[in-house]
């Protein structure tokens, strides 16, 4: 019994210590005065609904994984050449084979905008990656985990949109949503499509310990 338990507690400090602590400032927490971002075209994945949140914490948790993982992560720039943040609310794939029947992404903005987007509530709950072998070389993605009742909120308005315009019900699920932060990847983004779902249950890190502090009390910013 003393050899098990000895075992177990072993392996329990090995654990402890294999974890890398990231900090992340609470700044994350406050996005009401980030600007709200249309994002729509013609094309399969140009539009989509997002909330903007502050930058800055993501990419100094970005510059903390790389000295972790000894790489340095790419990260997206697609609507910023230096970088940006945010969570999708409504994917490209839900919007340009669904909701795109019934509804305009001007008028799905309009949902979000009445219910106040950037006003929005999120809940961290940790570091959480996927990985993937392409062509025949194993890529990751990194990326904050988090939920949000006001998001899950906007999902249902819009659902309840879309029904009422004659969608059908079975066609968009607003449960069916991994609210998360893209903080970077070694080739590119990895997504639902390639078997990755951005929540605690599938993709949760315990590589990675969170430690929250006030943005106040930091001086290399």
């Amino acid at each position: 019994m003393k050899f098990y338990l000895t075992l177990f507690c072993l392996l329990f400090c090995h654990f402890l210590l294999a974890q890398s602590e990231i900090q992340l400032t609470t700044d994350i927490y406050h996005n009401e005065e980030e600007i709200f971002q249309s994002h729509s075209g013609t094309g399969p994945f140009d539009s989509t609904l997002a909330m903007t949140v502050k930058y800055q914490p993501i990419k100094n948790l970005r510059l903390q994984i790389n000295k972790v993982i000894g790489k340095e992560l790419d990260y997206f720039k697609g609507w910023n050449e230096d970088g940006e943040a945010h969570i999708t609310v409504v994917t490209p794939v839900e919007y340009f084979n669904v909701l795109n029947s019934k509804l305009s992404m001007k008028e799905i903005d309009a949902i979000a905008e009445r219910y106040d987007i950037q006003s929005s509530k999120i809940n961290v709950l940790g570091i959480g990656s996927g990985k993937l072998s392409i062509n025949g070389k194993n890529e990751d993605t990194y990326f904050v985990i988090v939920d949000s009742a006001d998001l899950r909120l906007i999902r249902l308005m819009i659902f309840y949109e879309f029904t009422r315009r004659g969608g059908e019900r079975t066609a968009f699920d607003p449960t069916w949503f991994f609210p998360h932060i893209t903080i970077g990847y070694t080739k590119r983004d990895l997504h639902e499509a390639d078997g990755i779902k951005k929540n605690l249950k599938y993709s949760f890190d315990n590589r990675f310990k969170l430690k929250f502090f006030s943005s106040k009390n930091r001086t290399d910013q």
